[in-house]
């Protein structure tokens, strides 16, 4: 394996971690808000994705968070094909990754506002490694 086609291995591998990670993260905080007018504690001793975007209301919070557990899928979904090596990977990561972000800040997620651009600059770095799909009816 060549050090691009790693560096897109790598890249798949943390998009997936990331989307799954803050994905069920954000969907347990977002289901634990509506049920009790709360956010969850952390194991760590603070609120789960406490951040700016508190002071807009559980109803629009609910609805950013959502949109968090959307794009973390999507995030899962272009992480397995950049680790198959397919260049939509690469394609739907680059889509995804302002919305994110944007979301990661309002959330205050240090862990995805550092190890998102990481993934993508592995994932840019490899691209010449990635193929175009060949979707063919059968």
């Amino acid at each position: 394996m060549n050090e691009n086609r790693l560096l897109t291995r790598l890249a798949g591998a943390g998009h997936a971690l990331l989307g799954a990670g803050f994905g069920i993260g954000a969907l347990w905080a977002t289901v634990h808000l509506r049920r009790t007018g709360e956010l969850p504690m952390t194991p760590w001793g603070f609120r789960a994705l406490s951040g700016p975007f508190e002071r807009f209301g559980s109803d629009a919070f609910s609805a950013l968070g959502g949109g968090l557990v959307v794009l973390s899928l999507l995030n899962i979904v272009a992480g397995a094909w950049l680790w198959r090596g397919d260049r939509r990977g690469l394609r739907l990561s680059l889509a995804t990754f302002v919305p994110t972000m944007a979301l990661a800040l309002g959330f205050a997620l240090p862990f995805l506002l550092i190890g998102l651009p990481i993934s993508m600059v592995f994932a840019v770095v490899g691209r010449r490694t990635l193929h175009t799909s060949d979707i063919r009816r059968r």
